[in-house]
């Protein structure tokens, strides 16, 4: 969130409650705490000049030639885009709706680009290895088809649909070692997970290969090993089979949502139990909001 939320205000459940505001770097002490640390009710959120997007599927031969082409635009500055996701073989085949633009063993990349750019998108993925399989217009949220449902975290939906054993892990990979992260994930566990890939803007603003692959159920056990080995690798690992803050992964190194908790929640009524380090009534100094 990045940049995204610009402030906004949170009210205390405190004996007397108080109506605060975060701005800038403050929002964090709120951001991601799952409604432990304050009611939000209000929020101010940074805008950008709308653009006329289109959409756009390309299909590669290969995993790693899909990535390669989508890390491409994803990074290079001049490219004007919402959305690259890139999938391995078989999540496309998840996709019934659009399984026609997906040709069977085809590593697959969805975008949503400038409509300016699309000819250019369509003119670098042929001279790149790619197939272009679908394109068109983004006419907004009742587009036909709308690729973004088959993005982020609706591909684990999908893959349900074919097998209710699939859940999924959110990752961040390092930019600079990610084929070797993703090599030895495959190596160590093969088709238990398949790589579903997301860029985005980390925190300081640089486009970063994020995750939600695909993972296929087994036990617990299997589970956490393979959650400790991408850590192992050097791949975040936000884990969505718990239940706390702090084993979500959304938990900070500083502390700063548990000391807003401590200030703003003292007795630990929101949420109770989603803040395993809280502890009731704990003293506690720090920055607070502005009323």
């Amino acid at each position: 969130m990045a940049g995204l939320v610009r402030a906004l205000e949170v009210v205390t459940m405190e004996a007397e409650p108080r109506v605060l505001r975060h701005e800038g770097e403050a929002v964090h002490d709120i951001l991601h705490a799952w409604g432990t640390n304050g009611v939000i009710t209000r929020l101010w959120l940074a805008l950008t000049p709308a653009v006329e997007w289109a959409q756009g599927v390309v299909a590669f031969d290969s995993f790693d030639a899909a990535f390669d082409f989508s890390e491409a635009i994803a990074t290079g500055a001049a490219w004007i885009k919402r959305l690259v996701t890139t999938f391995e073989w078989p999540i496309p085949s998840f996709f019934t709706p659009v399984r026609q633009y997906a040709p069977t063993g085809k590593a697959l990349i969805f975008f949503m680009i400038a409509s300016e750019q699309l000819a250019a998108l369509e003119s670098a993925a042929r001279e790149a290895g790619g197939i272009c399989s679908y394109s068109g217009k983004y006419l907004g949220v009742r587009t036909i088809p709308l690729l973004s449902d088959y993005t982020w975290n609706h591909t684990t939906l999908w893959a349900l649909k074919s097998d209710p054993a699939y859940t999924y892990l959110q990752c961040g990979f390092d930019p600079i070692k990610v084929r070797d992260q993703m090599r030895r994930l495959k190596e160590r566990f093969g088709q238990e997970i398949l790589f579903h890939m997301e860029f985005m803007k980390n925190g300081q603003g640089q486009v970063i290969p994020g995750a939600i692959p695909l993972v296929y159920f087994t036990c617990e056990q299997r589970l956490n090993e393979m959650i400790d080995y991408c850590r192992e690798t050097g791949v975040f690992v936000a884990n969505p089979h718990v239940n706390n803050v702090e084993g979500g992964g959304r938990y900070r190194a500083d502390n700063v949502q548990l000391l807003a908790k401590q200030r703003y929640d003292p007795k630990g009524l929101l949420n109770p139990g989603k803040m395993a380090t809280f502890q009731p009534d704990a003293v506690v100094a720090g920055r607070t909001g502005t009323r």
